[in-house]
């Protein structure tokens, strides 16, 4: 017996988990299903920063994607205040703030710097010498000022759990199996069928095409190896500038214990380590480390990395593309965010197709029998610890 539902959503990230909190304070009669674990693999190991786009314009230049993206902070403050278009006032934050600093020596890094701040939007701030975090207090290493963003860095996990928490009995644990462009869909054995399937499930999108056979290539992976050190003794969130397009690295900081973090590392640092083996990454890590924060001992820190793709829509020059995309096949629906920042942007887009297409709620009908999905793992609390 096939179960009927509005709407089916697979992938339990971020963005699958907004558009089902949305849709379901619409009223949709929806479920979600995710093959792995709720925050998937991308939200979860991300560093959970919603910025504002100033990391776009380190050359002074408002980019499209920038341009996008400086909206976003106070839509998702709304959501966390409560008052948004889903209530996320449950969500921790691990700071309010991010900061800009120059983590080069020369005078174009802190140029660069000021470049950015002042590009966008007015919403920074130089610190005074004694607002700085305490391991930038250094000014002979790190010269130039140092700017703060009013930009929020998530507890992912937490987010994650404020969305499950407006979705609890409908959040489900499979893979599709079997999939038509009619809205039919085999899970586990479960025949299922909706007026609108909706994949935000990231390198899983592609499952989605394949199960369509559509051989034609729509997506697109960039990879990513997230560096990660531990114990620090302090928190450090922001991102390192040079003189280049891309932050040499960008830092979150997740509390492990009494006083003491994990430094999780993105930017250029996570993506030259995704074009060499783990042991050279970790090494070109440590090294970097070394240049930007010499005051710090590097010596005595456990070392480790998480890899994965990027998952994207297809662009032939292989460029992120600047907003989010949706790609529609039947009642199918394949979609991405391009960035958690953009998140809610998807959502709308996701609402636009369903008032298109004349899709509205209906009364709530029981979940399939599947079992429900947990919360995942950041990538700290499964990495494999070694000294290098």
């Amino acid at each position: 017996m096939t179960q009927n539902y509005d709407i089916i959503l697979f992938g339990g990230g971020i963005a699958g988990l907004f558009i089902a909190s949305r849709l379901q304070r619409a009223g949709y009669n929806l479920i979600l299903i995710e093959k792995d674990s709720l925050g998937g693999v991308q939200t979860i190991a991300s560093q959970g920063m919603v910025h504002g786009g100033q990391k776009y314009t380190l050359q002074g230049m408002v980019t499209k994607q920038a341009e996008n993206i400086s909206k976003m902070p106070e839509r998702w403050d709304a959501c966390f205040e409560g008052w948004g278009e889903v209530d996320l006032s449950s969500t921790k934050f691990l700071s309010d703030s991010q900061v800009m600093f120059s983590a080069g020596t020369s005078f174009i890094s802190s140029m660069t710097v000021f470049a950015a701040s002042k590009a966008l939007n007015g919403k920074t701030m130089k610190l005074k010498h004694e607002w700085l975090p305490d391991v930038l207090k250094d000014r002979k290493k790190f010269r130039g000022p140092v700017y703060e963003m009013q930009e929020k860095v998530l507890e992912i996990k937490s987010l994650v759990a404020s969305l499950a928490g407006h979705l609890k009995g409908r959040l489900l644990k499979g893979e599709p199996q079997e999939m038509l462009p009619d809205g039919h869909v085999a899970v586990e054995g479960v025949a299922l069928k909706a007026k609108a399937i909706i994949f935000t499930a990231g390198v899983g999108n592609e499952t989605a095409l394949r199960l369509m056979k559509i051989e034609e290539q729509h997506t697109q992976r960039r990879p990513l190896r997230q560096i990660m050190v531990k114990s620090m003794p302090y928190a450090l969130y922001g991102h390192g500038i040079v003189g280049n397009p891309k932050p040499r690295v960008t830092i979150t900081s997740h509390p492990i214990g009494k006083d003491e973090f994990v430094w999780y590392l993105g930017g250029n640092v996570a993506e030259k380590g995704a074009e060499i083996s783990e042991v050279e990454a970790l090494q070109f890590a440590k090294k970097e480390m070394k240049e930007i924060f010499p005051a710090i001992d590097w010596e005595n820190r456990e070392w480790a990395s998480w890899y994965g793709d990027r998952a994207e829509p297809f662009d032939p020059e292989g460029n992120l593309p600047p907003g989010p995309c949706v790609q529609q096949r039947g009642r199918v629906l394949i979609a991405w965010p391009t960035k958690m920042t953009l998140v809610p942007v998807l959502s709308d887009n996701i609402f636009d197709w369903l008032k298109r297409g004349g899709v509205t709620p209906s009364p709530v009908t029981a979940p399939p029998c599947l079992p429900e999905v947990e919360i995942g793992l950041y990538p700290w609390e499964l990495a494999v610890w070694q000294r290098i």
